[in-house]
């Protein structure tokens, strides 16, 4: 391959994909890149999804293996690729057909560069239809900590890797969890000082509609391991004088996000996030009235996150037992209330 024209390997992780994985190959075979392998990985699937791979015949390659992990799937297809770069995909997911060439073509030069970013667009779902389609952009391309810790950093299709840097870096290995694997690995290379090259266009398109993902299906935890990297990431950069204010106020409005949201579903896990926060300037009570919902900023403002927390739960305990001594007074017409015992 010529370096004008490389080898890019459009690399799939694929388990259980159901039908959607067919227009994710679709979309990678109408890429207009002449110069491209599909590699699908088949991680262990029991709902068809390796025939539906099979149906492409030689114009794909399938590997199948059962790793029970995204990271170690994606890792495999790394180490299988033939590429000099490789282009990550979803299997729910798909790309626009000039994806690759745009983002090449608007890199220029390849040579001092190892890894292309672009900003993606996140497609809703509802009932079975397209609800929205909208752009998610960067507000700072350049400053890629404060990319990274503003959770602005894009979906793994937006990036493109040069596969030699990707394996030097140690790829997807030793993840201590695949919770935001993508974005340890984001972190991994910036420590690193692999080469970004931000490419304006995007190409990549983000599916929010139907599987349930393994952050989706347990979001408390999820969030956890986030808050515990944005930590780890202070901790690095403050020592070595880069906690610059646009970085310390990206992370704290991150972390705010993140407390605000286990404020409804773990609150359990708000006491000590919050206590961790203080030790790595992470608090910020202006982030968390700003991350609040607007009808209950003021309150916060005026009492504070934790006080507002406390009463928040007060009166919606409150009113979950109204609503229990309401069905309880007025049953349904024809038998007990829900819940009540025979």
């Amino acid at each position: 391959m010529t370096d004008s024209c490389p080898l890019v390997t459009i690399a799939i992780p694929a388990y259980n994909s159901g039908p959607w994985i067919v227009p994710a190959i679709e979309s990678a075979l109408a890429q207009s890149w002449p110069q491209k392998e599909i590699l699908i990985l088949d991680d262990g699937s029991t709902d068809g999804t390796p025939d539906r791979v099979a149906s492409f015949g030689d114009r794909v390659r399938l590997l199948q293996a059962r790793t029970g992990r995204s990271s170690l799937a994606r890792q495999e297809l790394l180490q299988e690729a033939s590429g000099e770069w490789i282009q990550w995909l979803d299997h729910d997911d798909y790309f626009l057909p000039e994806k690759i060439a745009t983002q090449i073509s608007e890199a220029g030069s390849l040579a001092n560069v190892d890894v292309l970013f672009s900003p993606y667009l996140l497609e809703r779902w509802n009932q079975g239809s397209v609800e929205s389609c909208l752009l998610q952009p960067i507000d700072d391309p350049q400053d890629l900590p404060r990319t990274w810790l503003s959770s602005q950093f894009p979906q793994n299709g937006a990036l493109l890797w040069r596969r030699e840097k990707l394996l030097a870096l140690g790829g997807w290995k030793d993840l201590p969890t695949d919770y935001y694997d993508d974005y340890q690995l984001y972190w991994r290379a910036i420590r690193a000082g692999l080469r970004f090259r931000y490419t304006p266009t995007p190409g990549a398109v983000y599916r929010v509609c139907h599987l349930e993902s393994l952050t989706s299906s347990n979001i408390p935890e999820a969030l956890r391991w986030r808050a515990r990297f944005v930590q780890e990431a202070a901790r690095e950069l403050q020592p070595l004088g880069k906690w610059t204010r646009p970085r310390r106020k990206a992370a704290q409005a991150e972390y705010a996000r993140i407390l605000r949201v286990l404020d409804r579903l773990a609150p359990e896990l708000v006491e000590p996030l919050s206590q961790e926060a203080h030790s790595t300037d992470l608090w910020s009570e202006r982030a968390l009235a700003e991350a609040a919902e607007p009808h209950v900023r003021w309150l916060v403002r005026l009492l504070g996150f934790h006080r507002a927390c406390r009463l928040r739960r007060f009166l919606r305990s409150l009113e979950q037992a109204l609503r229990s001594a309401r069905r309880r007074a007025f049953p349904p017409r024809g038998g007990r209330a829900p819940g009540d015992s025979p």
